[in-house]
């Protein structure tokens, strides 16, 4: 049976906490101990000890309810809950596997970056592929990854390895470049997975030339929208009788517009903001760009909302159009202060961004 001292040998643990797990190691109770300490960790922000004490409790106890309900956290820092929602967006699925039909051909390698529950890696092989690499920088979901594919009888054809992308070798974890680059590394907000220098890591390392890219092209697409659940989201008036407007100043400039894009309603045709071809790195934009917004009809328009264009070349595309619901939800830029629009009326906003995020602003 593991103990305390096994699991967690040579992980480096601090000397406060390897002291903690010598001065308990023999207890009966000592799962529950470790996950009682990992949030007094947490508590203080010592996140190595922290997991490293609560993945230890987790293993000595698999069964135990008490530590899973206690190390819940370690859950969602390990496989956040956008694993679930992505799984059952099935224009998402159906979308990536039309994808790889079309472009997989017989003896292909494929590489991925974040393998998650290794859906994208076993559709590449029911297209066609020879095998697949696929990397995952979270070792229990790597893990999990694992038993997923082996279980749908696939682990020969399927190799998960369990680092980051950066640190992935060449001719050790990829035997030699691989013909076809996979992955789905795009949240809400287009860019705060890494998408452009992941993929610019991918093309340099680990793919043949011209390797196709799935997807090719990544945009983003907005309009001008009205919504009193939008104000009442970002903005204070009065409530009560009592003017709270000076709130304001902790007003954000940028917040999630919910599944469908929730009760906001378009003022403006919807317009590509900006995109990216991924087969070109993409430098940082820091000079603004300039756009401008058309108002198709009257309206008091709060903000900017933008969505995600997932673009897998031969006319197969991803849209999260609203009020189209997906695992991904469209964002809305809040204006500083809500504009009264009549129709033909144009808002000019200046978008910037470095790589990790878009900036969008009124001119």
């Amino acid at each position: 049976m593991l103990n305390a001292a096994e699991l967690l040998a040579g992980q480096g643990l601090s000397p406060e906490a390897e002291a903690f797990v010598q001065a308990i190691a023999g207890q009966p109770d000592l799962a529950d101990r470790l996950a009682r300490m990992a949030s007094v960790f947490r508590q203080r922000d010592r996140r190595r000890d922290s997991l490293l004490l609560a993945h230890a409790a987790r293993r000595l106890a698999p069964g135990d309810q008490r530590i899973r309900v206690r190390t819940e956290w370690l859950l969602r820092h390990e496989a956040p809950l956008w694993h679930f929602g992505i799984i059952h967006d099935r224009p998402r699925n159906k979308i990536y596997a039309r994808a790889l039909q079309h472009w997989v051909r017989p003896g292909m390698t494929v590489f991925e970056i974040g393998t998650g529950t290794g859906l994208l890696a076993m559709l590449a092989v029911r297209a066609g592929a020879h095998h697949v690499y696929t990397c995952e920088r979270r070792a229990d979901v790597a893990e999990a990854a694992r038993e997923i594919v082996a279980r749908n009888g696939l682990a020969e054809r399927i190799t998960v390895i369990a680092k980051d992308a950066h640190a992935v070798t060449l001719g050790s974890d990829l035997p030699a470049r691989c013909d076809l680059f996979v992955a789905e590394i795009v949240d809400n907000t287009l860019l705060g997975e890494d998408v452009l220098p992941l993929t610019e890591l991918a093309r340099e390392r680990f793919l043949v030339p011209d390797a196709p890219l799935l997807p090719q092209r990544v945009s983003a697409i907005g309009a001008l929208v009205a919504g009193t659940d939008i104000a009442e989201s970002g903005r204070m008036s009065t409530a009560m009788g009592f003017d709270l407007t000076p709130f304001n100043r902790f007003s954000p400039t940028e917040l999630s517009a919910g599944p469908g894009g929730g009760a906001a309603r378009l003022l403006s045709g919807a317009v590509e903001l900006i995109g990216f071809d991924l087969a070109h790195d993409t430098p940082a934009l820091d000079q603004p760009q300039r756009l401008r917004l058309v108002a198709l009809q009257a309206g008091r328009a709060e903000g900017v909302m933008r969505w995600l264009r997932l673009d897998f070349g031969a006319g197969i595309v991803f849209e999260n159009t609203p009020p189209q619901r997906s695992s991904w939800f469209p964002c809305i830029h809040l204006l500083p202060e809500a504009r009264d629009l009549a129709a033909g009326d144009e808002l000019q906003l200046d978008l910037q961004h470095d790589r990790a995020r878009l900036y969008l602003t009124p001119a």
